[in-house]
Order: C-alpha cells, then structure tokens, then sequence
C-alpha cells in the first residue's frame, strides 16, 4: 500500500472510528481531500500517518519480531526465526515516515502552527534515531531532498545523527514550553499519540532526549552525564497516564495486535510462545505478569519413577498430564531441562524435557529447525500445535484489547533512565526511581495491586546494582522489544546468550542496509561501510557484502567492552 492510500485510509479510519467528528478548525486546509493536493495537505493528517506508521513499527518488532527472540522474550516453533540469521527490516519505512513528516513540517511553517512544527521536529528526530539505532550511519543532512538535486545522498555518522535529533527533541520541548497556551488546535482524533495535548508532547520529547543522551553512557560518559542531568531538571513523562502507548483499533492488519489468529491464519498467533529465559527469570522472581503474558501449558509433563506412572505404562496422560518412567531417559536420549546445563545437554545431542507444572517456554536457539518437536510434541509437523508448551495469553490472539498497546515509550522506563543515572551520580534516588519503575509496569499491565507483594520479595528488593535495574527494565520492556535490545547492545545486560543452533555465538548488534543501497547509493553506501569496525564475527554468517552485516560494530559500540 503507497503512503497516500495509507493517509487516505487513515484520515477515513480516524474519522470514521472516533468518539466525535474530525476537527473542524483545521480541516478546511484540505480543499480538495479526494484529490489530496500535496501543496494544500492537512498537517494533522500527514502527522497521524507517521504517527500510526511509527507505533505499528514499534508494535511489530516489540512482540513478534525476530528482535523479540534476539532478546529471549519469545520464539517461533514454526515460520520463525530463533537463531539470530535476521538482517533486519524498516528503512524504507522509516524514510517513508520522514518523507510525510517532512511535508507536515513544511506545511506547519507555512501556516504558522507551532504546536504541528515540533510534532512533526519530534516524529522527524525519532525516526532519524531509529534509523541511527539499527543501521549505524545513515542519509540524514542530506536526506529527503529527491525533489531538488540531492538525488544520491551521503550517509552522516551515526554520531551527528545522534545529536542532532537530541537537538530536534530539545528544540521541539522548547517551542512547545514558550508557546505553551497560545498554540493552535491539535485534533484528539488526529493526534493518536497524545490527543492533542501540548504538555504531554514536551514531556515525550523531554523524555526522547534523556533516552538518547543514555545512548551515550558507555561509549562518550561527559557527554551523556551532562545532557543527562540537565534534562533530568525538565519536565519528563511522570505517570502511566502519560506514557506513549497507542491502543489497536483492530480494524485491519496495518491497526491491529501484531500476530493475532483472527486475521489469516490462526498459527500466526499459536506459533509464538515464550522463550525460557524469560518463563525461568519470571519464575525465579515469582513474577505475577507470567499470567498476564503467558497461558498456562495444556498438558503438563511429569517424569517419575516407574512405581508412579498410572497404569504401569512408560509413557501416558492421565487427567490431563503426561507422566513419563524416568528410566527411559536416559536409553532415549533424553534429560529434564535445566537452565545450568542445557547448552551443554544440547550440544551433547540430548533431548531436553521441560516439566514445568504451569508455564513452559521454548529455549533460545534450540535446533537448526523450527523447534515443533520440542519438550516430546505428540504431533511434531510444522504449525500442528504442541500441548506440552505454553502459548501466549489469549489476549494477545485478539485484535484488539486494553492492554494490547504499541509501547513506544513507558513511564516504567523514564523510572529506570533515571535509576541508572543516580547509580552513575548523574541524578539522585536510585532505590525510589527503581521501585517507581517496577511499580509502574505492574500498573500498566493492570495488576498494579500485587506491587507491594512482589517489591519485599528479597531477590527484586532493591540491591544497588545495575544489573538489577537493567534485568527490571528488560522485564518491563516486555512487548517494547526494540529498546530492550538497544538497552542490552549499550549495557550488556541481561546478559542474554545464544543458543547452541545459532549463527553466530555473539547477538548481532546492527542491522544491514538494504542492498539496493550497494547499487543505487554505490558511492556513499561503501564510504559508510569504512565506519564500519569489523570484529571476530563480522564473517560468521556468509553471503553478505564486505563488513556490512550484524555483527560489525557502528561507531557507538566501538572501543568499548559493551556488549561484547
């Protein structure tokens, strides 16, 4: 679909589904709608184009995206990718977001609307960092200008790029800070984001600075440490009420919740399940969001000696659980999960069996295959279902709910960047902000009256480390995939590994550009493959063009130990 069929389908989406009409004081800029004259277009519309293309971005990498299982929340049995050969996806949406705020802004200044200008400054910055986030350099001085005579342009270093959108974020807060009271209507229905209030912009754009001024704590910490505390001083996203998070509608598969089984095929949500990094450390804390993520497993397996199994059988279900003689393990190459030692299990050609009574994840890069047949599947064939594994909640088999949100970003995680930096001595309060944030994500999932219970276990009592914020943080992030794998790529931490099935022995730590790039850019593409490091693994995976792939590092990673 071309970004005009989406705008016109979401200018009617908008209207159509609203409480009340579209606004009526700025909806006269539009003088010809069906025709859709770029010169005279609505920048509120434009905006809610990026708006809803941005959050479904974030949306769809968060949940069900290969990045979900780079960061071991979950894994595919089935059409999925576990093993960490994913070269990545969203340029073209990316720029295609630009082009249309591109226009929004130039429009906005022509009609002297403020408030729209550092909308779209904002959208414009966050798209360029996201772009900066996954590719390392990119166009950005020099982009968007296909219109004039910029046709081929150069890729800037993903270290201007970074500073100049914490500049745009700032600039934007501040144009909406002095403005604040005299700004121009921005429609409820239009802005999905925010509704049109102006206060809850700047504190996102507040808040997208402190996210990024963080990006910079290992690799430049003077710089990092000073935007940091001068942007703690700002107003900042401070309630669940005021987190960028943006509810499906439902309505089709570019508004609804990524992965259902209600629009195509049904394996498209049964085949994502958990990963047990995730189910064993939720398990481990006794974390009470297990059962607001994950459903329980259909059929538990319980081995036992033979004297225990109903009937005098090796292997049977009786009322609902597998019981199986664990004498026959060890003849069938087979051995009980367990997180110390299954790598090593693996690689030694044993067939692991979970026995979790309640929640059962699939582990990390389990087999050179999709991993149907894992935990002794009845029915191993490829989409057919697996009782002896949990799925995910069921309301994520919806296309819609209230909490099946794109989190593009929490108040949890404003909490925890600022936790991090009072550990750093850039802020104060890291105890209160860690709680905050915990409490925060239990809020949000809707349990927020099982905190009390949860923050006096001793092992997520506050200990003072960092290791322990950024393993609260990953858990909170849960459905945000994206910035928890940005979080690991900076800190390291969880300290999430590989599986024994997967490319490389390293998570990648970048993505590759497109390789329409190599021939239509050829030029700039190989000047910014020289900014490129190459490490060990830059060659793990072949097939790829000279040191462009995941595992070369872009200039943030480089010359420091993180992550590894």
């Amino acid at each position: 679909m071309t970004s005009i069929n989406k705008l016109l389908k979401l200018m009617f989406v908008v209207c159509l589904l609203s409480t009340s009409s579209c606004d009526n004081d700025i909806t006269d800029i539009n003088s010809n709608p069906n025709g859709l004259n770029l010169d005279e277009a609505n920048p509120s519309f434009l905006l809610t184009d990026v708006m809803a293309n941005t959050a479904m971005d974030i949306g769809n990498k968060g949940y069900s995206d290969p990045l979900s299982a780079f960061v071991q929340y979950t894994q595919k049995d089935a059409w999925g990718n576990n093993n960490y050969d994913w070269s990545g996806s969203g340029w073209d949406g990316y720029y295609n977001n630009l082009r249309s705020a591109k226009l929004a802004l130039e429009r906005a200044k022509e009609l002297d609307f403020k408030f729209h200008e550092a909308v779209a400054t904002i959208l414009i910055a966050h798209n360029f960092a996201l772009l900066a986030d996954f590719y390392g350099d990119v166009p950005y001085t020099e982009a968007l200008q296909g219109d004039g005579e910029i046709l081929l342009p150069k890729y800037d270093t993903q270290e201007s790029v970074y500073k100049g959108v914490i500049a745009d974020f700032e600039a934007a807060s501040a144009m909406l800070s002095s403005n604040m009271g005299n700004l121009e209507v921005f429609g409820a229905t239009q802005d999905i984001f925010f509704q049109g209030d102006a206060e809850k912009w700047m504190k996102y754009a507040n808040s997208l600075a402190l996210r990024y001024y963080m990006r910079f704590s290992e690799k430049d910490p003077g710089f990092a440490g000073t935007g940091v505390q001068a942007t703690l001083a700002k107003p900042l996203i401070s309630s669940v009420d005021e987190e960028c998070a943006i509810p499906y509608l439902g309505t089709g598969a570019f508004d609804s919740q990524p992965s259902n089984g209600q629009q195509g095929s049904p394996s498209s949500f049964t085949r994502v399940k958990p990963c047990t990094t995730f189910t064993y450390k939720l398990a481990e804390l006794d974390d009470p969001r297990r059962s607001i993520w994950f459903d329980a497993v259909e059929i538990p397996i319980k081995v036992v000696p033979a004297s225990e199994v109903p009937g005098g059988a090796d292997d049977t279900v009786v009322d609902g659980v597998r019981y199986i003689n664990e004498e026959t393990l060890a003849p069938n190459g087979l051995k009980i999960f367990d997180p110390a030692t299954w790598y090593a299990d693996r690689e030694a050609g044993l067939n692991l069996i979970d026995t979790n009574s309640v929640y059962v994840g699939i582990p990390v890069s389990y087999q050179g295959s999709e991993p149907y047949t894992y935990n002794l599947n009845p029915n191993p064939v490829q989409g057919g279902g697996n009782p002896h594994v949990s799925l995910m909640n069921p309301m994520f088999d919806a296309v819609k709910g209230p909490n099946l949100k794109a989190r593009i970003f929490s108040y949890a995680e404003v909490c925890f960047l600022k936790a991090e930096a009072a550990l750093k001595g850039w802020g104060s309060d890291a105890e209160g902000n860690y709680n905050k944030g915990v409490e925060a994500s239990f809020e949000t999932w809707g349990i927020g009256d099982q905190y009390s219970d949860y923050i006096s276990n001793p092992a997520v009592a506050f200990d003072g480390s960092l290791e322990q914020i950024m393993e609260q943080k990953w858990i909170a992030n849960f459905s945000s995939a994206s910035e928890a794998y940005l979080d690991w790529r900076r800190t390291g931490l969880p300290d999430l590994q590989t599986g024994p099935f997967a490319k490389s022995t390293v998570i990648p730590v970048r993505f590759v550009y497109p390789t329409s790039n190599s021939t239509l850019n050829r030029e700039n593409y190989y000047s910014a493959l020289n900014s490129l490091e190459t490490t060990s693994h830059t060659d793990d995976v072949p097939g790829y063009i000279e040191n462009d792939t995941p595992w070369s590092k872009p200039w943030i990673l480089q010359g420091v130990s993180k992550p590894w």
